[in-house]
């Protein structure tokens, strides 16, 4: 069986406005969105359940194929960690 890829593009609305309210909040530098554009070219596959991908200075927390949140380093993420 084939695992699906994580979604960055086309993700739905509420989602997007979701993950970009907590870039805001946690004030995710440009750095970071450098580190998380990487990992979006790469192709990441998707786990299924609840995941998350340590960056160091944030975490970018999901579910299957969708990202859901951004964490702040130090806060608690939930899921199997990605590599």
């Amino acid at each position: 069986m084939r695992l699906p890829k994580i979604r960055f593009a086309s993700l739905p609305r509420p989602v997007w406005e979701h993950i970009l309210v907590r870039v805001e909040e946690r004030q995710t530098s440009l750095q970071d969105l450098d580190q998380l554009q990487d990992r979006v070219n790469s192709g990441p596959w998707a786990p299924d359940g609840d995941w998350y991908k340590d960056f160091g200075s944030f975490i970018i927390c999901g579910s299957g194929e969708f990202p859901k949140t951004v964490l702040t380093g130090g806060m608690i993420p939930f899921g199997n960690q990605l590599k």
